[in-house]
């Protein structure tokens, strides 16, 4: 479900799927089969942040059930931003919340919630570039 809905995402968007340079999401999501079979077989890295990072970045569609689930207001947002920012975690923690856009990144795509009918979950994303 995740490759439908990155394909659906870019299709819509009119971006070119050749372009990601990899994915993004919460640390909790690390070992998650789908992302991590993705990422093999697509040669992308995985790039994962703590919810005390994802927390500190400014998000133009933060979700106040997403921040009671995992501690973030916002997972697919602020992971592709802190991903194409490139910024350390230790060097995102001693900045502040200006820093990602200081540096020139910013969101190509905000989340988009994607659901295959008949099939449970969903699956979010966002497209950041700097």
């Amino acid at each position: 479900m995740i490759q439908k809905a990155i394909e659906h995402v870019f299709r819509e968007n009119q971006l070119a799927e050749s372009a990601i340079a990899g994915i993004a999401t919460i640390d909790i999501k690390s070992h998650e089969t789908g992302l991590v079979e993705l990422c093999q077989q697509r040669n992308l890295p995985l790039k994962t942040f703590p919810c005390d990072v994802l927390s500190k970045v400014s998000v133009p569609n933060p979700f106040k059930v997403v921040a009671k689930q995992v501690g973030t207001p916002s997972v697919a947002e602020a992971a592709a931003l802190c991903a194409a920012s490139n910024l350390t975690f230790l060097e995102f923690l001693h900045n502040n919340k200006e820093t990602i856009e200081k540096l020139g990144v910013r969101l190509l795509v905000a989340k988009q919630i994607f659901r295959l009918e008949g099939q449970p979950g969903v699956v979010t994303v966002a497209v950041a570039d700097a």
